[in-house]
Order: C-alpha cells, then structure tokens, then sequence
C-alpha cells in the first residue's frame, strides 16, 4: 500500500469518526432471567437532515451482538446498525474509586494538621527547657523561683500529655489511610475492561427530535429466588415473603430502574434431548451418545444449596460428601447433606467445581454453574457387601410409615401422590395473595414479575435482595412425633393451590411464634397439588413414652419362651390452643414361622399389621394431657433370643 493511499485512508477514517453523532442514554429497564439479563436504555438526539451515524458509547463489554434492538419515535429510518469495542478510552473512576480518593485527601489533611500542632509543642517544650529565666539586676527572690519551677514542671507535663495524645492520632490516621490506600489499589488494580459502543446509520427527510430506545442481552447478571416463611401461632395464616436475589457484574450500574423477573433461561439452547434405544447385555452397559451440555462454569455464584436425590426413586440421600475444588481440583471445602439430602455451601472467588460422592453411588462432578444445584445419583454397578446401618438401636427402615418419612428437620416439599395428606388430616386451604410487584406475566414457557418498586443494583457481583410477592396462606397445622425414635413434637403445615404462585425452588427461611426456627430448601421435585412444610419442633407439646411394669412379663411352657411387653404414651399440650396430634409407633413383625407376634393391646389406635405401624389422631385440648397404651406378646423357642424394646 503506498503512502498516500494510506493517509487518504487515514483520513477518511477520522473523517467517519467526526460525522459520528454520540447520543447519551440512561439505563431505564432491565429484565432480568434466570442467568443473563436483558438491558433498555432510552436516548433523545436531534436529527439532521439526510443521513447520520449514530454512537450509543460507554456500554458493558458484555452486549451481545446477535441481541441488539434499536428503536425510535420520529419521521426517520433506521438504515443499518453494528458493534464495536472501544479500547482505547477508560471509563471514569467509579464512584466507589472517587470516594476512596476524597477519604484519602481528608485523611493526609488531618495528618498535616496532627504533625503542625505536634510542632508547634516542641518548639514551645524546647524553650521552656532552655530555662531562660531573666531576673534584671535585682535577682530573683527564692519564691519568685520556686514560683516559677512550679510553672516550668507543671508546663511542661501538660506539653508531654499533648505530646502523647497527638501522636497517638497520628498513628491512628496512618494506620486508616494505608488500609483505604490498600483498599484503592485493589478496586483499581482490576482488569480494565473495554466498552461497547453500538453504531446505528440513520436516515431523515427533514429535521426532527427523535427518541430512540436501544436493548441488548449482557451474560454476568441474574437472580434466584429465596423465601421468608412466618407462622404467628397456629390459629393464624402463614405469611410467605417471596424475594429475588438478584446479581451483576456486567460493568454498568443500575440505578433506579424498572426491574423485571422472568423465569426464563435464553442463554440456554432450544434443542431437545434425544432418546437413543437402550441395548441390554451382559456386564457393564456402554454410555448412550449425550446431546446436552452441562451448565458451564458461573463466577457470580457465591452460595450454592440443594437436594441430593436417588436417581431411581427420588427419595432424598443423606451423608452425601460434597467437596468444593478450584480450577486445578485442589479441595478447598466440604460439607455433607443432611436428613433430608439438603446442602448448602459458600462459595470462594477460587470455587470451581462440587463434587458429590456416596457409598454404592456413582460420583459426580459439577461445575458451579447456579445458587441451586440438585443432584441425582445413580447406584453404582459394582455391587457392595451387605450393610445394615443403625440409627440410635433403630434400624433406618423404622424411620418410614405407609411410605412416608417423618422428618427430623425442617423442610418443605411437594408431596407426591400417592402420599398427599399423609394420613388423611389436612384440610385444603385457601390461597390469599398480595404483590409487591406490578403484575405477574405467564408465557408460554415461563413467567415474569414486573418490580412496581425502582431499585439500584450495581455492578458488583453481590446479591442484592429484591422483594417480589407476599402471600397469606391460610393453612392447616398438624403434629406429629414418633416417641420411640423422638421425643419432640414436629410442627407441619400443608398448602395446596400453590400453583398459582409462580414458586421456584429456593432457599427459605423459617420463623414461628417470632422465633426464627432454621433454613430449608422449597423443594418442587415431583410434586402434586400439596406442599408438606415443617414448622420444626415445638416444645409447647410434650411426650414421654415409659414401660408398663403391670403388663411386662415372661412365660415359659414347654420348649415356647413368651414375653409381654406394653407401653404408656403420654402427652401434654401446654398451648393455649387446641392441637391436632398424630402419635405413631410400632410392634414386631415376625419374619421366621418359629417367631409368633400377637397385638395384645392396641390402646385404640388404626393399625397396619403387615407393617407393625401403630398411628393415633387425637385432638389435645389447651392445658391437659391424655395418656396412650398398647402392649404385644411375643412366643419364641426358649433357647433363642430376640430383643423387644
């Protein structure tokens, strides 16, 4: 390329630059989904007559170019619109940058000052030292000396304390000014990041104020949904508070703008999974082709929960090993999830990838991709010796009645159905709801709040909590306690018709009669038409289950062993309200022909015998108590030993 065909060009590129038109917008909407989010900003500019280029600058480094929508109110057309990134010019200093600055300059000011009083009692305690006392020719009296000794000792003790105090304040000063100092080169020692800048070529038959509104897709933002569950009493509805946590780090701050939650996910593809033919043969069966991706890596994440699941039966796995790992795999946590195969682990900047690993299953491997992650895992081909485990004498198994688990723990779940309304004890509910938000937009695939409230979210990565719904459950309460395996009383409430309310799965946080009772995890895996929520235990209810000395007894005859064993429940509601109360226990079932169990006594209660479930529903009135009795024989040979408590 010659020399003047190259400065012909230079010069035709700045004179482009110079007819470009800058056109200032502030940010007024942002839909935020799932992960990503949707940014509306809005702009006037006058427009000449013939055609112009137009310059949307200063714009996150993250807009998309596949998104981008340019629109406009005015007698003009939109000819064409581009991309570009700007290296070259720096953004301000942020606000956080400038406020480090000015709390810096006021610091090295008060030092100044510190170090010139500090100064100005040195010279003065210098002086004071020479002791440059002049009598004239008479001479001093001896009390006139003494006199002023007691001047010059008691001076001087004072300019030694403001000695003190002032460098005391000036240490203190230095000591603040290098933490903000330090805390300046951190926030300006990050990547400096380019901005994008949008190109529109407009065309106008005549002069005319237009107003132009410009949407793009940025990748680092989101939200998830938590929860604040509150029960006054059980004679009052339940108040759920939904609320969003919502994230950005995309460069831009938000401020004060419309806010707008949807459920949907569009940085995820619309490509359906396919289903390839299962071929069954001997030994280990080789993997199926896998058309999905997992979810890639998101730094924004700073927690994670979730519910670690059989991936056969769904039942919840507790004792799972979650190892948190960084990008070299190196562990930097862990944790296990509990009862209920619930699990919640905070996340470092270094947190890379959760790795979930549990006896007789196979591991997986995750990267931290969402706040919510549930996991499913499958059995493990290699096949494992037998293991009983024990819980507390009790083999786990015992936990279970009719199908149903009685949880040890709060957790809230959708009931499945063939266990909706456990024992046939909950009324349905009605649903009352109040919004924060200014209406609620079902689509097709997902749903959208619309956020009546303007709110500020900057572009730190933090959450920032948005309020979303408040609903008034009117729900039913019920107790329920295993005295065998707990003595305490377990506080569940049952809503249906929460359809309606457009829930996610999230963290919630429980509180009951003011006091807050513990995190758990809104579970809609496999839901019905209920959700099952633990209230936790109350100790306003007491149980005591003790042995009947009167109906214990042993029996010999012949080569036969029998032996009799009975029990008292007793309860006691120390409420002021009446209480619903399902009391559950057991009595063997025999598993050998030369082992015969007989229910000698079931104290009233329904009966499952081929369990050996024992189930009462009482109704406990405020301020008494109400005592429960059964009791069971048991014949076995008399040479053989069997355990009846």
């Amino acid at each position: 390329m010659t020399r003047s065909l190259l400065t012909a060009l230079v010069l035709f590129t700045l004179g482009a630059q110079a007819a470009e038109k800058p056109v200032t917008t502030t940010i007024s909407a942002v839909k935020v989904f799932l992960s990503g989010a949707e940014v509306t900003r809005n702009g006037k500019v006058e427009l000449p007559k013939g055609t112009s280029t137009l310059v949307f600058a200063g714009l996150s480094e993250e807009v998309d170019p596949s998104n981008i929508q340019v629109s406009g109110t005015g007698a003009f057309t939109i000819l064409g619109v581009q991309h570009r990134l700007n290296y070259l010019e720096e953004k301000q200093d942020r606000a956080e940058v400038l406020v480090l600055k000015d709390r810096i300059k006021t610091l090295e000011a008060d030092i100044e000052r510190e170090n010139s009083l500090l100064a100005v009692v040195e010279k003065e305690d210098a002086r004071l030292g020479k002791n440059e006392v002049v009598g004239g020719e008479q001479g001093l009296t001896l009390t006139q000396l003494q006199s002023i000794n007691e001047y010059l000792r008691g001076r001087q003790e004072a300019l030694a304390m403001k000695r003190l105090e002032i460098k005391r304040t000036v240490d203190s000063l230095n000591e603040q000014l290098a933490k903000v100092k330090l805390q300046l080169a951190q926030v300006q020692g990050k990547k400096t990041r380019p901005t994008s800048e949008v190109v529109v070529e407009v065309s106008a038959n005549t002069t005319v104020s237009a107003t132009l509104t410009l949407k793009y897709m940025v990748s680092s933002a989101g939200w998830s949904p938590s929860y604040d569950i509150r029960v006054a009493d059980i004679t009052k509805p339940m108040q759920l508070t939904y609320k969003a946590q919502v994230y950005q780090s995309t460069g831009e701050d938000w401020d004060k703008v419309q806010l707008a939650l949807s459920s949907g996910e569009p940085n995820k593809d619309a490509i359906m999974p396919t289903l390839y033919p299962w071929r069954l043969d001997f030994g280990r069966p080789k993997p199926a082709p896998v058309a999905n991706v997992q979810p890639g890596y998101n730094p924004n994440v700073r927690d994670v929960r979730g519910i670690i699941r059989d991936a056969k039966t769904g039942e919840p796995l507790p004792f799972v090993n979650v190892v948190l790992s960084d990008a070299n795999g190196q562990m930097i946590n862990g944790t296990t999830s509990n009862i209920d195969g619930y699990y919640a682990i905070a996340i470092p900047a270094n947190g890379r990838a959760l790795q979930f690993t549990y006896v007789g299953y196979t591991a997986q491997q995750l990267a931290i991709s969402n706040g919510t992650m549930n996991v499913n895992l499958a059995e493990s081909s290699i096949q494992l010796s037998e293991v009983a485990i024990i819980t507390g004498g009790v083999p786990a198994s015992y936990r279970y009645m009719d199908g149903v688990q009685m949880k040890s723990k709060q957790r809230i779940r959708g009931s499945r159905s063939d266990t909706v309304d456990m024992y046939g004890l909950f009324d349905r509910v009605e649903v009352a709801n109040t919004s924060l938000a200014e209406s609620v937009t079902e689509r097709a695939t997902s749903f959208e709040f619309s956020i009546s409230v303007p709110y500020t979210i900057p572009s730190d990565g933090k959450n920032h909590q948005v309020g979303v719904k408040e609903q008034e459950l009117v729900s039913s309460y019920k107790y329920f306690c295993i005295p065998k395996l707990d003595l305490d009383a377990f506080l569940f409430a049952q809503v249906t018709g929460w359809e309606g309310l457009n829930l996610l799965a999230g963290p919630a946080f429980i509180y009951f009669e003011g006091t807050y009772v513990g995190e758990s995890l809104l579970d809609l895996a496999g839901v019905n038409d209920t959700l099952d929520i633990s209230l936790g235990r109350d100790k306003g209810v007491t149980v005591q289950r003790t042995k009947r000395k009167d109906y214990s007894q042993r029996q010999v005859v012949g080569n036969k062993r029998t032996e009799s064993v009975g029990w008292e429940i007793s309860v006691r509601n120390n409420k002021a309200q009446p209480i619903e109360l399902v009391i559950s226990d057991q009595f063997p079932v025999a598993v050998r022909s030369e082992i015969e169990v007989k229910l000698d006594d079931n104290g009233g209660a329904s009966v499952n015998t081929e369990k050996g479930f024992l189930t009462w529903k009482e109704r406990v009135e405020p301020r008494t108590s109400k005592q429960l009795r059964f009791g069971y024989s048991v014949k076995v040979p008399k040479d053989r030993m069997v355990v009846l408590e």
